[in-house]
């Protein structure tokens, strides 16, 4: 019986979104599961749902909750990360702190000061939980699904020998609003509500596509789209000349105009990696004239899952077991059915992309089958599109060097460096507003304490 532990367990949008789907996979119904997490009541409500999941769908796992973290991964095959250091108190510093200072973050959680920090906060963790896995289980494969991807894997490899991948929903985002786009599927918004996060989860990609893509989390490139066999670079080409897909994606429209290709991060999250949409309100108000406002979505999401969740532990509505484009599950089937699949993730590069610094944490496509991980080289990306990618890198660096020697000034040195920071403000404004965020979230930093 494989072994799953899921640590952060009680985030009512993710847990309960990857069992949905392992359930769905007869290869993964009599997992052994250990939920982990510091909040004991919302894992109780976790697992109290999986008992329900249990009783509606016939299925055989061995649940059990853990609030040691060692205890919890003793033996595990397969590992999931979903911590959040600081909860929604630190998500608010990370965004009215900067934006204070003019750096405007629809996300803030990969990249701008909100990334470095998210960072700071969670790379400390992911190292902790390498420790104990060298321990108590040092052949699992750790899933990670906690911001910022890039960071957080690369940091993994710098201090374990360990596999760790990240997992992000932007490829197969992209591929399906590309395909709605070139009327090859149903035509997807990308979520700024409860309900379009749920429709964009339970698509499926249409048959017959075959993507081609590389780069970085949150500046991946989609290289080749094929569909039957047609090339349809010429299509993608002039998405931007039609007024629906302009309107509903204006951002990588104009990235593509300049640089020739399609991103796979959508148009808000964009503007966080990039000097370009968001240096004053008049630049937001043009690319941006529907807001993300991620943080209120993932709590609006949140407290209807809630409900949600405590309407089905008490039998009054069934709980939706089906698959999702969540990868997690995927992998875990394809490595204990030996079916293969083919996913995107987050790994070292080690020779992935020959025009990409070698240590740094790359997403391409990989197969996964009784053997594991094996990511695809993607060879040279286009000069453009891995310039574009080392400025993003460049930040990221600093952010591992930071967060795993409490160096400051590699913090400082980061966010001076990062493309929407150094677009709006002086060194003196990015030194001051570093300073000041360092004050307010000290404590979910010890690192930086002496």
């Amino acid at each position: 019986m494989p072994k799953l532990t899921i640590l952060g367990a009680g985030s009512a949008m993710l847990t309960k979104r990857l069992l949905s789907a392992a359930f769905s996979q007869p290869a993964l119904c009599d997992l052994e599961i250990v939920l982990e997490d510091v909040d004991e009541k919302a894992l109780g409500a976790m697992r109290r749902l999986v008992a329900r999941m249990e009783m509606q769908e016939g299925v055989s796992p061995r649940i059990s909750m853990e609030m040691n973290q060692k205890r919890a991964l003793a033996g595990a095959d397969f590992v999931i990360c979903a911590v959040r250091v600081g909860g929604s108190e630190a998500r608010s510093l990370d965004r009215d702190i900067p934006g204070k200072y003019g750096v405007n973050q629809e996300i803030g959680d990969t990249l701008g000061p909100g990334g470095v920090f998210r960072g700071l906060r969670h790379i400390p963790v992911i190292v902790d939980i390498l420790r104990d896995m060298e321990e108590v289980c040092p052949d699992a494969l750790l899933m990670n699904y906690a911001q910022p991807l890039g960071p957080m894997v690369w940091a993994a490899d710098r201090v374990s020998d360990a596999t760790c991948v990240g997992l992000g929903l932007g490829v197969a985002c992209t591929v399906l609003q590309l395909a709605g786009y070139l009327g090859l599927g149903p035509w997807i918004d990308y979520p700024y509500t409860p309900e379009l996060f749920d429709a964009l989860l339970h698509t499926d990609i249409p048959g017959d596509v075959d993507v081609v893509y590389g780069g970085i989390h949150q500046l991946c490139w989609i290289l080749s789209f094929y569909y039957k066999g047609r090339d349809m670079s010429g299509e993608i080409a002039r998405l931007p000349l039609d007024a629906g897909t302009y309107e509903a994606d204006g951002v990588r429209c104009e990235m593509l105009k300049a640089f020739g290709y399609w991103c796979t991060e959508n148009r808000w999250r964009m503007t966080d990696c990039v000097p370009y949409f968001s240096r004053n309100e008049v630049e937001i108000n043009r690319f941006l004239p529907i807001r993300w406002r991620f943080k209120e979505l993932e709590e609006g999401v949140r407290a209807r899952d809630e409900l949600e969740i405590a309407a089905q532990i008490r039998g009054e509505i069934p709980v939706a077991v089906r698959p999702n484009v969540l990868n997690a599950p995927k992998i875990m089937n394809a490595v204990v059915s030996g079916d293969p699949v083919r996913v995107s993730g987050n790994l070292p590069n080690r020779g992935l992309i020959d025009n990409l610094p070698e240590a740094c944490v790359v997403e391409t496509s990989m197969m996964v089958d009784g053997d594991g991980l094996q990511p695809e080289a993607v060879g040279v990306l286009p000069t453009q599109c891995a310039a574009l990618c080392r400025t993003n890198i460049n930040v990221q660096e600093l952010v591992v060097e930071g967060a795993l020697t409490g160096d400051r000034e590699a913090v400082k040195h980061a966010c001076m460096l990062d493309p929407l920071t150094a677009s709006v403000c002086t060194l003196d404004q990015i030194s001051d507003m570093v300073d000041e965020l360092f004050a307010a979230e000290a404590a979910w930093l010890p690192q930086f304490s002496a």
